[in-house]
């Protein structure tokens, strides 16, 4: 075989290579399924979330043993994340939060936010994104704390409340 030949073959397997390891991504990604959850009842560590109508879900996307649950409610991606124990308040939460966010490049904290769940008052903080918007949540209820996090492209007001009437369903009665 000659060098170019050798050459031009090598090429060509590392461009298969590449298109795979790039390609297969971006494809599983982008033909994801989602199902509706609209209905469901969640338990995250001893919290117990029933999901409005309309919200969706990608297969895998709920961790019960890890206290993960990613939500779509519209283009927007809502992941709570619950654990305990905990022993700060959902203010200084919501700090650690805010910094966290705010060493990713391209992230930039706006307004403090109000957010409420069952019968418990959180702390947040809106944010910019190079890529859209979003904001955090952050609750705590005797020793177990809740984080939310929602992004998305554009959060219009009909998705942030259908995202509240989500948050609102977080219920810390079982924990």
């Amino acid at each position: 075989m000659s060098r170019t030949r050798s050459l031009t073959v090598a090429i060509a397997v590392a461009a298969v290579v590449l298109a795979f390891a790039l390609g297969i991504p971006l494809l599983n990604k982008a033909v994801s399924p989602t199902v509706d959850v609209g209905g469901e009842t969640f338990t995250l560590q001893g919290v117990t979330l029933t999901a409005p109508a309309a919200v969706r879900m990608r297969p895998g996307y709920y961790q019960p043993e890890s206290g993960r649950v990613e939500f779509l409610v519209g283009d927007a991606e809502v992941d709570i994340v619950v654990a305990g124990p905990y022993g700060f308040d959902a203010e200084y939460l919501a700090d650690e939060m805010a910094r966290l966010l705010e060493a990713q490049p391209g992230v930039h904290l706006t307004d403090p936010r109000d957010c409420a769940a069952d019968g418990v008052q959180g702390a947040g903080r809106s944010f910019v994104t190079e890529t859209g918007a979003g904001f955090a949540c952050a609750f705590v209820h005797d020793d177990v704390r809740a984080e939310v996090t929602a992004t998305g492209s554009s959060l219009d007001s009909a998705t942030v409340d259908r995202i509240d009437a989500l948050i609102a369903q977080l219920s810390f009665e079982a924990a």
